[in-house]
Protein backbone atom coordinates (compact mmCIF):
# COMPACT_ATOMS: atom_id res chain seq x y z
CA UNK A 1 0.00 0.00 0.00
CA UNK A 2 3.00 2.50 0.88
CA UNK A 3 4.20 1.77 -2.83
CA UNK A 4 0.78 2.74 -4.22
CA UNK A 5 0.84 5.62 -1.96
CA UNK A 6 3.80 7.04 -3.05
CA UNK A 7 3.28 6.41 -6.97
CA UNK A 8 -0.29 8.14 -6.73
CA UNK A 9 1.39 11.48 -5.08
CA UNK A 10 4.73 11.40 -7.21
CA UNK A 11 2.09 11.26 -10.59
CA UNK A 12 -0.17 13.98 -8.89
CA UNK A 13 3.04 15.84 -8.18
CA UNK A 14 4.58 15.22 -11.74
CA UNK A 15 0.93 16.02 -13.06
CA UNK A 16 0.72 20.00 -11.13
CA UNK A 17 4.23 20.62 -12.39
CA UNK A 18 4.01 20.07 -15.82
CA UNK A 19 0.36 21.86 -16.03
CA UNK A 20 2.60 24.98 -14.15
CA UNK A 21 5.22 24.93 -17.03
CA UNK A 22 2.56 24.79 -19.48
CA UNK A 23 1.21 28.11 -18.25
CA UNK A 24 4.48 29.85 -19.60
CA UNK A 25 4.46 28.04 -22.57
CA UNK A 26 1.71 26.17 -24.49
CA UNK A 27 -0.75 27.69 -22.19
CA UNK A 28 0.62 31.09 -21.96
CA UNK A 29 -1.94 34.16 -23.46
CA UNK A 30 -0.45 36.46 -25.79
CA UNK A 31 2.07 39.22 -24.88
CA UNK A 32 0.29 41.87 -26.82
CA UNK A 33 -3.21 43.15 -28.27
CA UNK A 34 -2.43 44.19 -31.91
CA UNK A 35 -5.29 45.94 -33.71
CA UNK A 36 -4.51 47.30 -37.70
CA UNK A 37 -6.77 48.81 -40.33
CA UNK A 38 -6.35 49.81 -44.41
CA UNK A 39 -7.92 53.22 -44.97
CA UNK A 40 -9.08 53.43 -48.36
CA UNK A 41 -10.43 56.96 -49.27
CA UNK A 42 -8.79 60.07 -50.39
CA UNK A 43 -8.68 61.76 -47.00
CA UNK A 44 -5.50 63.39 -46.54
CA UNK A 45 -5.32 63.62 -42.97
CA UNK A 46 -5.76 60.84 -40.55
CA UNK A 47 -6.85 60.93 -36.43
CA UNK A 48 -6.08 58.85 -34.02
CA UNK A 49 -8.11 59.94 -30.88
CA UNK A 50 -7.36 59.47 -27.23
CA UNK A 51 -10.63 57.11 -26.79
CA UNK A 52 -8.76 55.07 -29.56
CA UNK A 53 -5.33 55.09 -27.72
CA UNK A 54 -6.80 54.22 -24.42
CA UNK A 55 -8.78 51.24 -25.38
CA UNK A 56 -6.19 48.62 -23.80
CA UNK A 57 -4.20 49.68 -21.25
CA UNK A 58 -0.28 50.18 -21.32
CA UNK A 59 1.86 52.38 -23.70
CA UNK A 60 0.78 52.37 -27.62
CA UNK A 61 3.14 51.41 -30.25
CA UNK A 62 1.45 52.70 -33.95
CA UNK A 63 3.12 51.91 -36.93
CA UNK A 64 2.10 53.81 -40.04
CA UNK A 65 3.09 52.58 -43.96
CA UNK A 66 1.18 52.80 -47.59
CA UNK A 67 1.58 56.69 -47.92
CA UNK A 68 2.81 58.09 -51.71
CA UNK A 69 5.61 59.98 -49.83
CA UNK A 70 7.81 60.84 -46.51
CA UNK A 71 4.99 60.02 -43.69
CA UNK A 72 4.49 62.57 -40.72
CA UNK A 73 2.75 61.58 -37.50
CA UNK A 74 2.29 64.29 -34.56
CA UNK A 75 0.71 64.10 -31.39
CA UNK A 76 -0.48 66.50 -29.32
CA UNK A 77 -3.93 67.56 -27.18
CA UNK A 78 -6.87 66.60 -28.83
CA UNK A 79 -8.56 69.99 -28.61
CA UNK A 80 -5.82 71.62 -30.70
CA UNK A 81 -5.41 68.73 -32.94
CA UNK A 82 -8.77 68.80 -34.29
CA UNK A 83 -8.40 72.43 -34.70
CA UNK A 84 -5.79 71.82 -36.51
CA UNK A 85 -7.68 69.87 -38.69
CA UNK A 86 -10.54 72.41 -39.14
CA UNK A 87 -12.68 71.29 -42.18
CA UNK A 88 -10.55 69.49 -43.80
CA UNK A 89 -11.04 65.82 -44.88
CA UNK A 90 -9.51 63.12 -42.93
CA UNK A 91 -10.25 59.42 -41.04
CA UNK A 92 -11.16 59.13 -37.63
CA UNK A 93 -9.89 56.12 -36.77
CA UNK A 94 -11.95 54.06 -33.55
CA UNK A 95 -11.09 50.39 -32.01
CA UNK A 96 -13.56 47.28 -32.58
CA UNK A 97 -13.35 45.43 -29.37
CA UNK A 98 -15.00 42.47 -30.80
CA UNK A 99 -13.18 42.24 -33.79
CA UNK A 100 -9.93 43.46 -32.25
CA UNK A 101 -9.27 45.82 -35.35
CA UNK A 102 -9.44 49.71 -36.28
CA UNK A 103 -12.12 51.00 -38.29
CA UNK A 104 -12.40 54.21 -39.91
CA UNK A 105 -15.24 56.85 -40.44
CA UNK A 106 -14.69 59.68 -43.33
CA UNK A 107 -15.55 63.63 -42.90
CA UNK A 108 -14.63 66.97 -43.75
CA UNK A 109 -14.53 68.97 -47.12
CA UNK A 110 -11.14 70.13 -47.60
CA UNK A 111 -9.24 67.80 -49.56
CA UNK A 112 -6.02 70.00 -49.12
CA UNK A 113 -3.37 70.72 -45.83
CA UNK A 114 -0.60 72.91 -45.01
CA UNK A 115 2.32 70.82 -44.11
CA UNK A 116 2.00 70.37 -40.02
CA UNK A 117 5.76 69.83 -39.18
CA UNK A 118 7.33 72.09 -36.81
CA UNK A 119 4.06 73.09 -35.17
CA UNK A 120 3.75 74.46 -32.05
CA UNK A 121 0.79 72.77 -30.96
CA UNK A 122 2.42 69.49 -31.19
CA UNK A 123 4.28 67.42 -28.01
CA UNK A 124 6.18 65.45 -30.28
CA UNK A 125 6.33 64.44 -34.32
CA UNK A 126 7.99 61.62 -36.33
CA UNK A 127 8.65 61.54 -39.98
CA UNK A 128 10.10 59.14 -42.48
CA UNK A 129 8.87 56.95 -45.14
CA UNK A 130 7.22 54.33 -42.95
CA UNK A 131 6.83 55.22 -39.19
CA UNK A 132 7.35 52.72 -36.91
CA UNK A 133 7.32 54.26 -32.62
CA UNK A 134 5.93 53.87 -29.09
CA UNK A 135 4.41 56.25 -26.92
CA UNK A 136 1.91 56.48 -24.11
CA UNK A 137 -0.40 58.88 -24.29
CA UNK A 138 -3.55 60.19 -22.14
CA UNK A 139 -7.17 60.10 -23.07
CA UNK A 140 -6.88 63.88 -24.22
CA UNK A 141 -4.73 63.68 -26.88
CA UNK A 142 -4.34 62.76 -30.19
CA UNK A 143 -2.18 61.37 -33.38
CA UNK A 144 -2.85 63.22 -36.83
CA UNK A 145 -0.80 61.63 -39.74
CA UNK A 146 -0.42 63.11 -43.08
CA UNK A 147 1.41 62.55 -46.25
CA UNK A 148 2.34 65.46 -48.37
CA UNK A 149 -1.14 67.40 -47.49
CA UNK A 150 -2.58 66.96 -50.87
CA UNK A 151 -2.20 63.05 -51.48
CA UNK A 152 -4.17 60.44 -49.42
CA UNK A 153 -3.00 59.71 -46.16
CA UNK A 154 -0.76 56.96 -45.36
CA UNK A 155 -3.05 53.94 -45.71
CA UNK A 156 -1.76 51.10 -43.41
CA UNK A 157 -1.82 52.27 -39.68
CA UNK A 158 -2.03 49.34 -36.88
CA UNK A 159 -1.54 49.88 -33.00
CA UNK A 160 -0.59 47.46 -30.65
CA UNK A 161 -0.75 47.12 -26.60
CA UNK A 162 1.34 44.84 -24.38
CA UNK A 163 -1.11 42.52 -22.81
CA UNK A 164 -0.72 41.13 -19.28
CA UNK A 165 1.20 37.80 -19.21
CA UNK A 166 1.35 36.69 -15.77
CA UNK A 167 0.30 33.40 -14.85
CA UNK A 168 -0.91 33.56 -11.27
CA UNK A 169 -1.26 29.70 -11.14
CA UNK A 170 2.66 28.71 -11.98
CA UNK A 171 3.57 29.33 -8.39
CA UNK A 172 0.82 27.52 -6.91
CA UNK A 173 1.04 24.45 -9.34
CA UNK A 174 4.76 24.22 -9.26
CA UNK A 175 4.84 24.59 -5.37
CA UNK A 176 1.36 21.62 -4.95
CA UNK A 177 3.83 19.55 -7.52
CA UNK A 178 7.13 19.62 -5.46
CA UNK A 179 5.48 18.96 -2.71
CA UNK A 180 3.70 15.99 -4.17
CA UNK A 181 7.13 14.57 -5.89
CA UNK A 182 8.94 15.27 -2.25
CA UNK A 183 6.56 12.92 -0.46
CA UNK A 184 5.71 10.23 -2.99
CA UNK A 185 9.82 9.99 -2.88
CA UNK A 186 9.51 9.95 0.81
CA UNK A 187 6.87 7.46 0.78
CA UNK A 188 8.58 5.48 -1.39
CA UNK A 189 11.70 4.94 0.53
CA UNK A 190 9.64 4.62 3.98
CA UNK A 191 8.14 1.97 2.20
CA UNK A 192 11.17 0.22 1.16
CA UNK A 193 12.63 0.54 4.55
CA UNK A 194 9.44 -1.01 5.71
CA UNK A 195 9.65 -4.28 3.49
CA UNK A 196 13.59 -4.88 4.76
CA UNK A 197 12.58 -4.52 8.23
CA UNK A 198 9.76 -7.28 7.41
CA UNK A 199 12.84 -8.98 6.10
CA UNK A 200 14.53 -9.50 9.48
CA UNK A 201 15.85 -12.98 10.51
CA UNK A 202 13.02 -15.61 11.96
CA UNK A 203 13.39 -19.16 13.82
CA UNK A 204 13.50 -22.06 12.30
CA UNK A 205 11.73 -24.97 13.32
CA UNK A 206 14.07 -28.27 12.76
CA UNK A 207 17.09 -29.41 10.27
CA UNK A 208 20.51 -30.47 11.38
CA UNK A 209 22.45 -27.66 9.83
CA UNK A 210 23.63 -25.74 13.03
CA UNK A 211 22.95 -22.32 13.59
CA UNK A 212 25.71 -19.90 12.24
CA UNK A 213 28.04 -18.38 14.55
CA UNK A 214 28.14 -14.83 14.40
CA UNK A 215 31.46 -12.77 15.99
CA UNK A 216 30.26 -9.33 17.12
CA UNK A 217 31.88 -6.02 15.46
CA UNK A 218 33.29 -5.32 19.01
CA UNK A 219 35.37 -8.24 19.35
CA UNK A 220 36.42 -8.52 15.51
CA UNK A 221 37.61 -5.03 16.11
CA UNK A 222 39.64 -5.81 19.38
CA UNK A 223 41.09 -9.22 17.38
CA UNK A 224 42.63 -6.59 15.21
CA UNK A 225 39.81 -7.37 11.91
CA UNK A 226 39.08 -4.93 9.40
CA UNK A 227 34.85 -4.63 9.32
CA UNK A 228 33.41 -2.70 6.64
CA UNK A 229 31.29 0.25 7.95
CA UNK A 230 27.38 -0.13 8.19
CA UNK A 231 25.69 0.81 5.43
CA UNK A 232 23.31 4.00 6.05
CA UNK A 233 20.53 3.14 4.05
CA UNK A 234 18.17 5.19 3.06
CA UNK A 235 20.20 8.58 3.72
CA UNK A 236 21.08 9.11 0.03
CA UNK A 237 17.53 9.07 -1.26
CA UNK A 238 16.12 11.34 1.47
CA UNK A 239 18.56 13.82 0.35
CA UNK A 240 16.98 14.00 -3.03
CA UNK A 241 13.87 15.62 -1.35
CA UNK A 242 15.01 18.77 -0.31
CA UNK A 243 17.20 19.10 -3.56
CA UNK A 244 14.05 18.20 -5.37
CA UNK A 245 11.77 21.01 -3.40
CA UNK A 246 13.89 23.46 -3.01
CA UNK A 247 14.91 23.31 -6.82
CA UNK A 248 11.04 23.34 -7.22
CA UNK A 249 10.62 26.33 -5.19
CA UNK A 250 12.79 28.35 -7.07
CA UNK A 251 11.70 28.05 -10.36
CA UNK A 252 7.65 28.79 -8.96
CA UNK A 253 8.71 31.19 -6.92
CA UNK A 254 11.56 33.71 -9.59
CA UNK A 255 8.92 35.99 -10.23
CA UNK A 256 5.81 38.06 -8.73
CA UNK A 257 3.86 37.23 -11.79
CA UNK A 258 3.48 33.61 -11.23
CA UNK A 259 1.50 34.12 -7.63
CA UNK A 260 -2.01 35.67 -7.87
CA UNK A 261 -1.79 39.63 -7.51
CA UNK A 262 1.27 39.92 -9.44
CA UNK A 263 1.85 42.78 -10.70
CA UNK A 264 5.60 43.05 -12.34
CA UNK A 265 3.78 41.49 -15.85
CA UNK A 266 0.90 44.07 -16.06
CA UNK A 267 1.21 46.93 -18.32
CA UNK A 268 0.54 50.42 -16.17
CA UNK A 269 -3.07 51.80 -16.95
CA UNK A 270 -2.73 54.99 -18.99
CA UNK A 271 -3.47 57.86 -17.05
CA UNK A 272 -6.35 60.07 -18.07
CA UNK A 273 -7.30 63.73 -16.95
CA UNK A 274 -10.31 62.32 -15.81
CA UNK A 275 -8.44 60.35 -12.98
CA UNK A 276 -7.71 63.47 -11.41
CA UNK A 277 -10.34 64.51 -8.65
CA UNK A 278 -10.62 68.02 -6.86
CA UNK A 279 -10.22 71.34 -8.56
CA UNK A 280 -7.47 70.20 -10.35
CA UNK A 281 -9.83 68.32 -12.81
CA UNK A 282 -11.52 70.49 -14.07
CA UNK A 283 -9.29 73.56 -14.31
CA UNK A 284 -9.06 75.13 -17.94
CA UNK A 285 -6.43 74.01 -20.48
CA UNK A 286 -3.15 75.85 -20.74
CA UNK A 287 -2.08 77.49 -24.09
CA UNK A 288 1.06 75.31 -24.05
CA UNK A 289 3.06 73.17 -21.56
CA UNK A 290 6.32 74.01 -20.08
CA UNK A 291 8.74 71.34 -22.72
CA UNK A 292 6.25 73.29 -25.74
CA UNK A 293 7.27 76.89 -24.24
CA UNK A 294 10.94 75.39 -24.35
CA UNK A 295 11.20 74.38 -28.10
CA UNK A 296 9.18 77.36 -29.08
CA UNK A 297 11.53 80.31 -27.42
CA UNK A 298 14.09 78.16 -28.53
CA UNK A 299 12.92 78.17 -32.33
CA UNK A 300 12.10 81.92 -32.15
CA UNK A 301 15.40 82.36 -30.78
CA UNK A 302 17.06 80.42 -33.84
CA UNK A 303 14.89 82.81 -36.32
CA UNK A 304 15.91 85.79 -34.49
CA UNK A 305 19.30 85.26 -34.29
CA UNK A 306 19.37 84.66 -38.13
CA UNK A 307 17.11 87.14 -39.47
CA UNK A 308 19.35 89.59 -36.96
CA UNK A 309 22.70 88.44 -38.84
CA UNK A 310 21.29 88.76 -42.13
CA UNK A 311 18.87 91.66 -41.67
CA UNK A 312 16.32 89.72 -43.57
CA UNK A 313 13.00 91.28 -42.34
CA UNK A 314 11.22 88.63 -44.78
CA UNK A 315 12.81 85.78 -42.02
CA UNK A 316 11.90 88.03 -39.27
CA UNK A 317 7.53 88.09 -40.04
CA UNK A 318 7.86 83.88 -39.85
CA UNK A 319 8.20 85.03 -35.87
CA UNK A 320 7.72 88.39 -35.06
CA UNK A 321 4.73 90.27 -35.12
CA UNK A 322 3.52 94.18 -34.52
CA UNK A 323 5.64 96.36 -32.33
CA UNK A 324 8.04 93.82 -32.24
CA UNK A 325 8.34 93.17 -35.84
CA UNK A 326 8.10 97.14 -36.73
CA UNK A 327 11.43 97.59 -34.39
CA UNK A 328 13.34 94.96 -36.16
CA UNK A 329 12.82 96.30 -39.74
CA UNK A 330 13.56 99.52 -39.29
CA UNK A 331 16.72 97.78 -37.77
CA UNK A 332 17.60 96.50 -40.41
CA UNK A 333 17.13 99.07 -43.01
CA UNK A 334 19.20 101.68 -39.98
CA UNK A 335 22.11 98.68 -39.76
CA UNK A 336 22.40 98.62 -43.83
CA UNK A 337 23.28 102.17 -44.06
CA UNK A 338 25.06 102.48 -40.83
CA UNK A 339 27.11 99.69 -39.46
CA UNK A 340 27.50 100.97 -36.34
CA UNK A 341 24.26 101.11 -35.39
CA UNK A 342 23.88 97.90 -33.11
CA UNK A 343 21.55 94.83 -33.99
CA UNK A 344 18.37 94.14 -31.22
CA UNK A 345 18.78 92.65 -27.96
CA UNK A 346 20.30 88.94 -28.34
CA UNK A 347 16.94 86.16 -27.49
CA UNK A 348 18.28 83.94 -25.38
CA UNK A 349 17.52 80.71 -26.30
CA UNK A 350 17.38 78.70 -23.06
CA UNK A 351 17.16 79.91 -19.16
CA UNK A 352 13.60 80.58 -19.18
CA UNK A 353 12.92 82.13 -15.19
CA UNK A 354 8.94 82.47 -15.71
CA UNK A 355 6.79 80.49 -18.12
CA UNK A 356 3.30 81.96 -17.77
CA UNK A 357 0.57 80.53 -20.41
CA UNK A 358 -3.02 82.23 -20.89
CA UNK A 359 -5.53 79.29 -19.73
CA UNK A 360 -7.78 78.79 -22.89
CA UNK A 361 -8.29 76.53 -25.62
CA UNK A 362 -10.10 78.83 -28.16
CA UNK A 363 -7.60 81.46 -30.24
CA UNK A 364 -5.73 83.80 -30.33
CA UNK A 365 -3.72 82.61 -27.47
CA UNK A 366 -0.59 84.05 -25.88
CA UNK A 367 2.50 83.22 -23.70
CA UNK A 368 4.29 85.25 -21.48
CA UNK A 369 8.11 84.15 -20.63
CA UNK A 370 11.45 85.73 -18.97
CA UNK A 371 14.68 84.76 -20.69
CA UNK A 372 17.65 84.76 -18.23
CA UNK A 373 19.74 82.79 -20.63
CA UNK A 374 22.42 80.02 -19.61
CA UNK A 375 25.50 79.75 -17.75
CA UNK A 376 27.33 81.11 -21.15
CA UNK A 377 25.20 84.05 -22.26
CA UNK A 378 26.03 85.64 -19.15
CA UNK A 379 26.14 89.35 -21.02
CA UNK A 380 22.63 88.88 -21.98
CA UNK A 381 20.02 90.95 -20.38
CA UNK A 382 17.18 89.37 -19.55
CA UNK A 383 14.24 89.04 -21.93
CA UNK A 384 10.61 89.30 -21.07
CA UNK A 385 8.58 87.44 -24.36
CA UNK A 386 5.04 88.18 -25.39
CA UNK A 387 3.85 85.46 -27.63
CA UNK A 388 0.87 85.33 -29.65
CA UNK A 389 -0.58 82.66 -31.35
CA UNK A 390 -3.33 83.84 -33.96
CA UNK A 391 -4.91 80.43 -35.20
CA UNK A 392 -4.38 77.12 -34.67
CA UNK A 393 -2.01 76.82 -38.16
CA UNK A 394 0.16 79.72 -37.08
CA UNK A 395 3.14 79.76 -34.74
CA UNK A 396 3.93 81.65 -31.76
CA UNK A 397 4.95 84.81 -33.11
CA UNK A 398 6.94 88.09 -30.95
CA UNK A 399 4.80 90.57 -30.10
CA UNK A 400 6.27 92.19 -27.32
CA UNK A 401 10.25 92.03 -26.81
CA UNK A 402 11.01 94.15 -23.71
CA UNK A 403 14.39 93.89 -22.10
CA UNK A 404 13.70 94.11 -18.24
CA UNK A 405 14.92 96.92 -15.75
CA UNK A 406 17.85 95.94 -13.76
CA UNK A 407 16.15 96.08 -10.76
CA UNK A 408 12.64 95.11 -11.74
CA UNK A 409 10.70 92.63 -9.46
CA UNK A 410 8.22 90.79 -11.18
CA UNK A 411 5.03 89.95 -9.30
CA UNK A 412 4.21 86.00 -7.80
CA UNK A 413 2.04 84.31 -10.97
CA UNK A 414 0.91 80.69 -11.41
CA UNK A 415 3.05 77.73 -12.37
CA UNK A 416 3.07 76.75 -15.69
CA UNK A 417 0.81 73.79 -15.33
CA UNK A 418 -1.54 76.09 -14.13
CA UNK A 419 -1.67 79.11 -16.15
CA UNK A 420 -3.10 82.50 -15.90
CA UNK A 421 -6.46 84.58 -16.95
CA UNK A 422 -6.29 86.88 -19.92
CA UNK A 423 -8.00 90.04 -18.74
CA UNK A 424 -9.82 92.16 -20.93
CA UNK A 425 -9.25 95.61 -22.60
CA UNK A 426 -11.40 96.92 -20.26
CA UNK A 427 -11.59 94.99 -16.96
CA UNK A 428 -12.17 97.02 -14.45
CA UNK A 429 -10.50 94.93 -11.48
CA UNK A 430 -7.31 96.99 -11.63
CA UNK A 431 -5.73 100.25 -10.98
CA UNK A 432 -6.06 100.88 -14.77
CA UNK A 433 -7.76 99.01 -17.40
CA UNK A 434 -4.81 97.40 -19.40
CA UNK A 435 -6.17 99.17 -22.67
CA UNK A 436 -5.45 102.56 -20.68
CA UNK A 437 -2.08 101.89 -19.30
CA UNK A 438 -0.47 103.03 -22.84
CA UNK A 439 -2.01 105.99 -23.08
CA UNK A 440 -1.82 107.41 -19.37
CA UNK A 441 1.88 106.44 -19.47
CA UNK A 442 1.98 108.58 -22.62
CA UNK A 443 0.56 111.57 -20.59
CA UNK A 444 3.59 110.75 -17.81
CA UNK A 445 6.43 110.84 -20.62
CA UNK A 446 4.98 114.01 -21.63
CA UNK A 447 3.80 116.01 -18.38
CA UNK A 448 5.82 113.80 -15.87
CA UNK A 449 4.43 115.09 -12.44
CA UNK A 450 2.26 117.24 -14.15
CA UNK A 451 0.19 114.20 -15.07
CA UNK A 452 -3.37 113.37 -14.02
CA UNK A 453 -1.92 109.93 -13.75
CA UNK A 454 1.21 110.93 -12.02
CA UNK A 455 0.43 109.60 -8.43
CA UNK A 456 -0.84 106.12 -10.39
CA UNK A 457 2.51 105.13 -11.80
CA UNK A 458 5.73 104.76 -9.86
CA UNK A 459 8.70 106.83 -10.71
CA UNK A 460 11.14 104.69 -8.91
CA UNK A 461 13.51 102.97 -11.25
CA UNK A 462 11.62 104.03 -13.77
CA UNK A 463 15.05 104.91 -16.81
CA UNK A 464 12.64 105.32 -19.11
CA UNK A 465 11.24 108.66 -18.47
CA UNK A 466 14.99 109.59 -18.03
CA UNK A 467 15.66 108.92 -21.63
CA UNK A 468 12.64 109.86 -22.89
CA UNK A 469 10.57 111.96 -20.45
CA UNK A 470 9.04 115.40 -20.48
CA UNK A 471 13.20 116.19 -19.21
CA UNK A 472 14.70 115.08 -22.12
CA UNK A 473 11.98 116.81 -24.37
CA UNK A 474 12.61 120.07 -22.50
CA UNK A 475 16.45 119.35 -23.36
CA UNK A 476 16.25 118.56 -26.89
CA UNK A 477 13.95 121.66 -27.42
CA UNK A 478 16.30 123.84 -26.33
CA UNK A 479 19.43 122.52 -28.02
CA UNK A 480 17.83 123.21 -31.43
CA UNK A 481 19.09 126.36 -33.14
CA UNK A 482 16.55 129.30 -33.82
CA UNK A 483 15.58 128.47 -37.14
CA UNK A 484 13.99 125.04 -36.17
CA UNK A 485 11.45 123.94 -33.78
CA UNK A 486 10.44 120.64 -32.42
CA UNK A 487 6.76 119.20 -31.67
CA UNK A 488 6.07 115.65 -29.42
CA UNK A 489 3.27 114.08 -30.26
CA UNK A 490 2.23 110.30 -28.34
CA UNK A 491 0.15 107.68 -30.74
CA UNK A 492 -1.29 104.34 -29.23
CA UNK A 493 -1.95 101.31 -31.12
CA UNK A 494 -5.81 100.08 -30.55
CA UNK A 495 -6.99 99.09 -26.64
CA UNK A 496 -7.33 95.28 -27.76
CA UNK A 497 -3.66 95.69 -28.60
CA UNK A 498 -2.87 95.42 -24.93
CA UNK A 499 -2.32 91.79 -23.28
CA UNK A 500 -2.87 91.35 -19.74
CA UNK A 501 -2.17 88.03 -18.04
CA UNK A 502 -3.57 88.03 -14.39
CA UNK A 503 -0.86 87.12 -11.61
CA UNK A 504 -1.13 85.96 -8.08
CA UNK A 505 -2.51 88.75 -6.33
CA UNK A 506 -5.33 89.68 -8.16
CA UNK A 507 -2.95 92.46 -10.04
CA UNK A 508 -1.93 91.36 -13.90
CA UNK A 509 1.29 91.84 -15.98
CA UNK A 510 0.59 94.18 -19.20
CA UNK A 511 2.55 94.10 -22.16
CA UNK A 512 1.22 97.28 -24.04
CA UNK A 513 3.66 99.72 -26.50
CA UNK A 514 3.08 103.30 -27.80
CA UNK A 515 4.79 105.81 -30.30
CA UNK A 516 6.45 108.80 -29.60
CA UNK A 517 7.01 111.34 -32.33
CA UNK A 518 9.15 114.10 -32.88
CA UNK A 519 8.63 116.34 -35.27
CA UNK A 520 11.42 119.36 -36.38
CA UNK A 521 10.51 121.87 -38.25
CA UNK A 522 12.10 125.22 -39.85
CA UNK A 523 11.31 128.65 -38.07
CA UNK A 524 11.80 130.30 -41.10
CA UNK A 525 11.02 130.53 -44.64
CA UNK A 526 14.14 128.70 -46.59
CA UNK A 527 15.74 127.69 -43.84
CA UNK A 528 17.22 123.47 -44.21
CA UNK A 529 17.28 121.37 -41.46
CA UNK A 530 19.93 118.30 -41.84
CA UNK A 531 19.68 114.79 -41.01
CA UNK A 532 22.28 112.42 -39.41
CA UNK A 533 22.19 108.87 -37.76
CA UNK A 534 19.39 106.52 -38.01
CA UNK A 535 17.26 109.39 -39.21
CA UNK A 536 18.68 110.09 -41.94
CA UNK A 537 19.09 106.35 -42.50
CA UNK A 538 15.92 105.29 -42.41
CA UNK A 539 14.18 108.29 -44.29
CA UNK A 540 16.38 108.58 -46.40
CA UNK A 541 16.60 112.46 -46.75
CA UNK A 542 20.12 114.02 -45.95
CA UNK A 543 18.24 117.66 -45.89
CA UNK A 544 14.47 119.20 -45.83
CA UNK A 545 13.47 122.58 -46.27
CA UNK A 546 9.92 121.55 -45.00
CA UNK A 547 10.85 119.07 -41.90
CA UNK A 548 11.34 115.87 -40.74
CA UNK A 549 9.21 113.12 -39.04
CA UNK A 550 10.50 110.55 -36.60
CA UNK A 551 8.57 108.16 -34.63
CA UNK A 552 10.34 105.98 -31.95
CA UNK A 553 8.22 102.70 -30.73
CA UNK A 554 8.01 102.25 -27.43
CA UNK A 555 7.42 98.08 -25.79
CA UNK A 556 6.41 98.40 -22.37
CA UNK A 557 6.10 95.90 -19.43
CA UNK A 558 4.02 96.88 -16.48
CA UNK A 559 2.72 95.14 -13.32
CA UNK A 560 -0.60 96.73 -12.44
CA UNK A 561 -2.23 96.09 -9.18
CA UNK A 562 -5.45 95.67 -7.75
CA UNK A 563 -7.95 98.17 -7.48
CA UNK A 564 -8.31 99.70 -4.23
CA UNK A 565 -5.09 98.66 -3.76
CA UNK A 566 -2.22 101.37 -2.32
CA UNK A 567 0.53 100.26 -4.49
CA UNK A 568 1.29 101.88 -7.87
CA UNK A 569 1.64 100.45 -11.37
CA UNK A 570 5.32 99.79 -12.04
CA UNK A 571 7.72 99.69 -14.91
CA UNK A 572 9.58 96.53 -15.47
CA UNK A 573 11.21 97.03 -18.69
CA UNK A 574 10.95 98.74 -21.92
CA UNK A 575 12.41 98.51 -25.57
CA UNK A 576 12.63 101.64 -27.38
CA UNK A 577 14.07 102.38 -30.87
CA UNK A 578 13.23 104.26 -34.34
CA UNK A 579 10.34 102.36 -36.33
CA UNK A 580 9.91 104.91 -38.94
CA UNK A 581 11.54 108.54 -40.60
CA UNK A 582 10.43 110.75 -43.19
CA UNK A 583 10.31 113.68 -44.58
CA UNK A 584 7.05 116.12 -43.76
CA UNK A 585 4.61 116.58 -46.42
Amino acid sequence: MRFVLAIISFVIGVVLVGLGVGQRTVFAPPSSTVASTTTTGDAPVTVIPGRTLVANAGHQRVRVSGGTGTAFAAYGRTADVMAWVGKARHNTIRYDAETTSLRDRVSGTQRHVPSPKGSDLWYGEYEGHTLDFTVDLPADTALVIVSNGSDPAPAHLSVTWPRDTATPLVGPLMTAGGFFVALGIALYIWAIIHQRRLRGPRRRSGGTRPPRARVSRRRAVAAGAQVPPRPRRGRRMVAVVPVVALTTLALAGCSSEYWPHGTSGTPTPTPTVTATAGPAAAAEPTAATLPQIRRIVARVAAVAAQADSSRNATTAAERFTGSALDLRKANYTIRGSDTDVDAPPTIPSSGISVALPQQTDTWPRSVFVVLTGSQQQKDVAPQALTLVQASPRAQYKVEYDVSLEADAKLPSVAPVTTGAAQLSPDVKLLTLPPGQVASAYADILANDTASQYADVFSSEGDELRQKIGKSYKDQKAKSLSSTAKIAYSSEVPSADSSIALATNGAGALVSTSLDEIEKVTPTQSGATLNTEGAVKALSKVGSSTKGISATYGVQVLFSVPPVGSKAKIELLGFTQGLIAASEVQ
